[in-house]
């Protein structure tokens, strides 16, 4: 049984990859403990050996002034982005290499629509309240 290196709370995603974005998958993503031991990464049930690990990158951003990490791990079967809080340091303990990328958070169409409708209800609010 490998030791335990690193425990910290994380959001993950299956259904993103390339550059971070704001999107429908972040808001359907799972929530739980990242853990890194020795030969592997887990997140709820998802199990990753180390071995199978093809890339990762960690993409660094800010999100105003708040820098934004998300961890991009990719294997023959899937890829897989985890975002973590700000003070995480959670790099320094993966047992494999990271390439480190600076991007820019990005935004999908559905977060655009979202943003869009929210605007719009709050103009007409306004116009009904003050109009």
């Amino acid at each position: 049984m490998s030791e335990l290196r690193y425990k910290c709370q994380a959001k993950a995603t299956d259904r993103e990859n390339g550059s971070p974005r704001r999107g429908a998958a972040w808001v359907k993503s799972r929530r739980g403990w990242f853990k890194v031991f020795d030969d592997r990464v887990e997140c709820g049930d998802w199990i990753i050996p180390a071995a199978a690990v093809q890339e990762s990158v960690l993409f660094e951003m800010r999100q105003l002034f708040i820098p934004v990490f998300v961890l991009q791990l990719t294997t023959a079967e899937a890829t897989y982005q985890f975002g973590f809080n700000p003070w995480s340091r959670v790099v320094r303990f993966l047992p494999f290499a990271v390439e480190r990328r600076r991007a820019k958070l990005g935004y999908s169409a559905f977060s655009i629509v979202i943003r869009v409708v929210i605007a719009v209800a709050v103009i007409y609010w306004l116009w009904q309240q003050f109009g």
